[in-house]
């Protein structure tokens, strides 16, 4: 079964033991080797290229699609996105 990248936004995200993640706001796709890399929770349209919040998303809001088990009416995955560890006051 095929998807056309369109379909994928706005679609709600679970994990397979039924927690809710979030929405598919933006999609990260390797061009050269025509694969979706990741889904992110948060979209990109409004942060500065190249800035930091950019690469904050993609660590700490973001699923690798390696870990996406389903994609149908929702997208179900394997985990939660990994939050940064807490830096010390």
């Amino acid at each position: 079964m095929s998807k056309r990248l369109s379909e994928l936004y706005g679609l709600t995200i679970y994990t397979n033991k039924g927690q809710y993640v979030g929405r598919v706001e933006d999609i990260v796709v390797n061009i050269e080797k025509g694969e979706v890399m990741c889904l992110c929770l948060k979209s990109f349209k409004s942060m500065r290229e190249g800035g930091d919040e950019i690469r904050r998303v993609l660590k700490e809001e973001s699923i690798s699609y390696d870990d996406v088990i389903e994609v149908g009416d929702i997208v179900l995955v394997n985990k939660m996105p990994a939050p940064s560890p807490k830096k010390a006051a």
